[in-house]
């Protein structure tokens, strides 16, 4: 059952054996899991209730409807915007539906490098198939791949860069480009309309527009959550939730930043460490003909060419496409005044492309002094270097692929024109906001471990000073796993899920 929150004209008090904190890739599959095991469950989430009806494919609707602060939160100093979904079913609603899993070398360097029992590939494969089947992932046929994509993948022939076509969790896709606005024509098996529909036809009650402000905790284990809900109720009211267990999915940031407001304990000092942002670079080449980037899927070409498959120390960079709308265009495209409108007025020609880093770079999350979260992240000089590289190795590809000029994703209108001549790079040292980084997967923020004194939860997801507080997002990866998260973000929920219903099967008694 999913609550009508027009219709709250009081507060609310509900008893329930787990408490899911977030909707999206993790709170999704855990809240299925839950029901499915028999256990009764409610579902918190901060961001609205909306359906394919409510995606106009406006973007002044869509970006504030779906994502949280419109999709444009700044780290400090802006070194970096992060792009978050806060709607009911999360980021997944939002996302371009790329679906990869982690290179091997992640996955052992976690089990091996940092001792951490049951979560190698071989430990993990099994809870991947769960979620890809529940999702009908499948790889791209030939015939979806848009001229942006083509280009990309022609350039990257032409030098000999590896390519892969990748898998997407979506059916019968129209092929509209509006994946970041939600999709109209639910064609997208995101968590709202597969593991969510499931918990709320077993039993799950689902609280949208409703914002967690705390964990409760008595004798040091989890009594629940207390929680607001939003504009749409009738009054302002309040939810307490009363849970045994408590499993928090609020994402990379909203998760470190919820314990940290509810003072939970914190003795060694980890909690929002390690945070890793996957930053992207967006830069774009000029063709002669029409390429209408934003028709077709957005992505379905990685160029892996660059990426070091180095489980201990990440390192290098994927490329590839991207295409975004106007407005979104608008806030890319380097350069000012009469320039700045020249390249709007090229969007038709324009193919679009993104430098992702497996950054070894890390960051915070901290609470500022109104109790919200401060976000603190900055490149080090090993992922300045290799985003120096990207953009040079991007540059290569477009002119490989034919075309006329390359902007850079600099503040000022930076062109390279000629393949090679990468002084217009050279002579732009990065710094805060130039070139701007995007960030749409942060994750790391409460790492898993079997050391309290250098992780946050174990290898399941179990607080290491809180019985019964599980955490079932992003935040829990020990390092940055270079690819879309996704899918590890689903696996690693279904794991502690399945870990819980197996292993409190008294969870509803004292």
């Amino acid at each position: 059952m999913i609550l009508d929150t027009t219709s709250v004209d009081r507060d609310v008090t509900l008893s329930t054996d787990v408490c899911v904190v977030g909707s999206g890739a993790g709170g999704a599959v855990a809240a299925k899991e839950l029901a499915g095991a028999g256990r009764s469950v409610v579902v918190v989430e901060a961001g609205g209730y909306h359906t394919s009806r409510d995606f106009t494919q406006r973007e002044e609707q869509m970006y504030p409807r779906l994502y949280g602060d419109a999709g444009v939160q700044a780290t400090t100093e802006s070194t970096a915007w992060i792009a978050q979904g806060r709607a009911l079913g999360g980021s997944t609603v939002t996302s371009l539906c790329v679906c990869a899993r982690p290179p091997r070398a992640v996955l052992e360097h976690w089990r091996d490098g940092l001792a951490i029992p049951g979560v190698g590939p071989d430990d993990m494969v099994r809870y991947y198939r769960q979620v890809e089947d529940a999702l009908q992932v499948s790889q791209l046929s030939p015939e979806q791949v848009n001229k942006n994509n083509q280009l990309l993948q022609a350039g990257a022939e032409r030098l000999g860069y590896h390519s892969v076509r990748i898998a997407h969790n979506r059916v019968d896709c129209l092929g509209c480009g509006y994946c970041a606005l939600g999709c109209a024509y639910d064609r997208k098996t995101d968590a709202l309309t597969t593991h969510l529909r499931l918990a709320s036809q077993q039993g799950a009650i689902i609280v949208p527009d409703c914002r967690v402000e705390a964990i409760t905790t008595a004798h040091g284990r989890v009594s629940g959550v207390s929680a607001t809900f939003g504009r749409t109720a009738r009054v302002p009211a309040v939810l307490t939730v009363q849970a045994k267990v408590v499993v928090l999915a609020a994402g990379a940031i909203g998760s470190p930043h919820l314990w940290l407001r509810s003072g939970l304990p914190n003795t060694q000092r980890q909690v929002g460490r390690a945070l890793h942002l996957h930053p992207q670079v967006v830069m774009a080449g000029v063709f002669a003909e029409e390429v209408a980037a934003w028709r077709g899927i957005p992505q379905s070409i990685v160029i892996d060419e660059f990426f070091q498959q180095n489980g201990a120390a990440g390192g290098g960079f994927l490329i590839t496409p991207l295409a975004v709308h106007p407005l979104a265009l608008a806030t890319l495209l380097p350069g000012f005044g009469a320039a700045h409108r020249q390249l709007l007025e090229l969007y038709p020609r324009l193919g679009l492309a993104a430098v992702m880093l497996h950054d070894r770079s890390s960051g915070n999350v901290e609470l500022d002094n109104s109790g919200g979260a401060t976000v603190n992240y900055q490149l080090s000089d090993e992922d300045r270097a290799a985003l120096a590289e990207g953009m040079r190795r991007l540059a290569d590809v477009y002119c490989a692929a034919g075309a006329e000029r390359v902007i850079l994703p600099f503040t000022e209108l930076v062109e390279i024109t000629r393949r090679g001549d990468y002084r217009p790079i050279d002579d732009h040292p990065v710094r805060a906001n130039d070139p701007l980084l995007l960030s749409f997967h942060p994750q790391g923020s409460l790492r898993m471990g079997t050391e309290p004194r250098r992780s946050v939860v174990n290898q399941l997801g179990e607080a290491h000073e809180i019985r019964g507080l599980f955490v079932a997002d992003a935040s829990v990866f020990p390092t940055a796993i270079g690819v879309p998260p996704q899918l590890t973000v689903a696996a690693f929920a279904c794991r502690t899920a399945q870990h819980i219903a197996n292993h409190w099967p008294t969870v509803s008694k004292s």
